[in-house]
């Protein structure tokens, strides 16, 4: 049997990584947990109930959810954005081959993309948007 022992590196790096798993797979588990909450309950803690009510409405359909047709949009949705991907991400590799003006400035908004969270570039194109309505309401006004 080895007798080594672990460093404290180890041990920090390892409650890191703990965190950090967690703090990937937390919300679904929070959400898988929430499901079983009575009909009364919503996302709030305490649980309100432990019941399986949500599964039961969401099996039934309610004549409203099409659960079969939504996974037929979204396979497409899904098959559509991977082939533009792929066709993107090949042009810009070719395009990355020779010299390209501006090569630098548009490597650095692609890494820019990947680090910041998705959530901050979403609000920041609904600020865009509801900007941009204003402005183009502000027009239409001056042209009545």
């Amino acid at each position: 049997m080895n007798n080594d022992k672990r460093s404290a590196g180890f041990w920090f790096l390892a409650a890191f990584f703990a965190l950090f798993v967690l703090f990937l797979y937390g919300p679904m588990f929070v959400i898988v947990v929430l499901s079983f909450q009575g009909p009364e309950g919503g996302l709030t803690f305490p649980l309100r109930g432990v019941s399986l009510h949500w599964f039961y409405k969401l099996a039934e359909g309610l004549g409203v959810v099409d659960i079969g047709a939504a996974l037929k949009r979204s396979l497409g949705l899904g098959l559509a954005v991977m082939a533009f991907t792929v066709m993107l991400s090949v042009l810009a590799g070719l395009a990355f081959r020779k010299k390209l003006v501006g090569a630098n400035t548009l490597f650095f908004v692609v890494v820019a993309s990947l680090i910041m969270p998705s959530i901050i570039v979403s609000l920041g194109i609904g600020l865009e948007f509801r900007l941009l309505d204003s402005s183009i309401k502000k027009c239409l006004r001056l042209l009545a």
